[in-house]
């Protein structure tokens, strides 16, 4: 089996990799390659049978693309405490390479975006994928921006705002998650669409069916509008150029070993499972 490894580039050093992730991996017989930190929308990742994400959420979500492209199973270790993504630290490593090599796991299948856009500083059309959520942006701090949004070609509105994410269901828990938009089980079929700071008391988070298709519109050339996929900026939207989000057919394969519950980890991340008492 060949391991394809997506590494934080700050948190797993050189001496990490030789003392305690080639040795597990060489005694089971694995080989392996290292993907690189990003991989472009138009950039094929190497051929492999499983991904391996060491690092936080951000690590995560750039094997995940890989492993969606490719049409294998990613399962990512934390170095950190705050991610949704990772199911297990860094230190169980050994203990995940064994399970993954006798096939005890199970395979959790998750709806990513495909994201299609035509964008006339870019130069041409093309189409890519994202884990978490596509955004539309201003990409300047001072000003709103206009964005119109549109499902299934007819219009939901014109927004005043800092922007507007389109996220699928595993990304609930992120951005969409510190504006306001609701928490998602991770293998529903869904598209949240959520302005960003909206000039307006009205505007809330939509959730619309996983069979449409969300485009999203600038309406001015100035302020800087920016487009943006899994946090990666792509390029800057003007008027007239063309962003459309769908969920993409052939679901990303979340390998599940025995880990916290999605119940669990919003528990111990958010604190839900503490009572606050007046003393």
């Amino acid at each position: 089996m060949h391991i394809l490894l997506q590494l934080h580039p700050q948190a797993i050093t050189a001496e990490f990799l030789q003392q305690q992730v080639h040795p597990q991996l060489e005694k089971l017989g694995f080989t392996h390659e290292k993907l690189p930190l990003q991989l472009t929308p138009d950039t094929q990742p190497p051929k492999g049978d499983f991904v391996v994400a060491l690092g936080g959420d951000g690590t995560f979500l750039a094997g995940a693309r890989a492993a969606a492209q490719l049409g294998i199973p990613v399962i990512g270790l934390e170095m950190g405490r705050l991610g949704f993504l990772c199911q297990l630290p860094v230190d169980r490593l050994p203990e995940v390479l064994r399970l993954i090599k006798h096939g005890d796991y199970s395979i959790e299948r998750r709806r990513v975006l495909a994201c299609d856009y035509s964008l006339r500083e870019a130069g041409s059309h093309q189409g890519a994928i994202a884990v978490n959520d596509v955004v539309m942006g201003k990409g300047e701090l001072t000003r709103l921006v206009s964005i119109s949004v549109l499902v299934d070609g007819e219009h939901l509105g014109t927004f005043k705002a800092d922007g507007v994410i389109v996220a699928s269901a595993t990304g609930s828990t992120a951005y969409s998650l510190s504006v306001g938009g609701p928490l998602v089980e991770p293998e529903l079929a869904l598209i949240l669409i959520s302005p960003i700071a909206a000039h307006t008391l009205y505007t809330k988070p939509f959730v619309i069916s996983g069979q449409r298709e969300v485009e999203l519109r600038a309406e001015q050339e100035e302020p800087r509008v920016e487009l943006s996929l899994d946090g990666l900026i792509v390029g800057r939207v003007r008027e007239g150029d063309e962003v459309r989000v769908r969920l993409r057919e052939e679901p990303l394969q979340v390998a599940r070993l025995p880990a916290p519950s999605f119940f669990k980890m919003l528990r111990d991340k958010l604190g839900w499972g503490f009572a606050f008492r007046e003393e």
